[in-house]
């Protein structure tokens, strides 16, 4: 887990390791946390839950700086970040497709650090919202059981229980998350079977409940909540006995 300076993460997006060490140290001392990335390909736009700012280049890759823009843009979650083209190209054609793309700011290289940071900063008070569109997000997209320390996060799909990220296979989360999402309700195997096996055809019925044996064991005190009942078949429950 990254940590976050108290005017939150800025993610930048450049492979000039000048700039980048340059820039982490300055903006780390005005209170950012800094993330640094080399290539546009390797940002997961679906975990950037934590990053305020993307400060991008990357223009002379394959997949370009642009392209990472428009990515980040053109999905719904991501769209409210801000990003700042950062580049050494002043020509009228690149900072015209910036904006096009959707760039909140656009700033050429070499630049000054007082600019950029102004910029930055006058960028980030016109997206006061970003951590309430957090929130929202991280509530559609977390499944959770208080009482139990227990949490599913389906963008990246990890379980965690007690602050440890339990080792599930694909099968075991694919079972856990179906429960999960239709607490105390019962299913049978076949139910089951078709939910998390879609149409592969020919699937054993039992591998479930191997599946949920090894499920339950991987997590530990919430296992018992995993119950299984004669005529009824499997539910997770919120309460035992019931």
């Amino acid at each position: 887990m990254y940590s976050t300076g108290p005017l939150g993460m800025v993610l930048l997006v450049d492979d000039d390791t000048n700039i980048s060490d340059l820039l982490k140290f300055n903006l780390s001392s005005e209170g950012f946390a800094v993330r640094v990335v080399a290539k546009a390909a390797d940002v997961d736009v679906r975990a950037l839950a934590d990053v305020r700012l993307v400060i991008c280049d990357a223009m002379n890759q394959d997949f370009t700086g642009f392209d990472l823009l428009e990515k980040i843009k053109s999905d719904p979650y991501t769209e409210p970040i801000p990003v700042i083209i950062c580049t050494g190209s002043d020509a009228e054609d690149a900072l015209l497709e910036a904006f096009d793309l959707g760039a909140d700011d656009f700033i050429t290289k070499p630049f000054s650090l007082r600019e950029l940071i102004a910029r930055i900063k006058a960028v980030l008070r016109r997206h006061p919202l970003r951590a309430a569109v957090d929130d929202r997000h991280r509530q559609q997209t977390t499944l959770s059981v208080p009482s139990l320390n227990l949490q599913i996060d389906t963008v990246s799909q990890r379980v965690i229980e007690d602050g440890m990220v339990l080792p599930l296979t694909k099968t075991e989360y694919s079972i856990l998350l179906f429960l999960l999402k239709n607490q105390n309700s019962f299913f049978s195997r076949s139910e089951i079977c078709q939910e998390v096996w879609k149409e592969e055809a020919g699937t054993n019925e039992r591998i479930v409940d191997t599946n949920i044996s090894r499920l339950r064991k991987k997590l530990g005190e919430s296992g018992k909540y995993l119950i299984n009942r004669y005529g009824l078949g499997y539910a997770f429950v919120d309460k035992l006995n019931a």
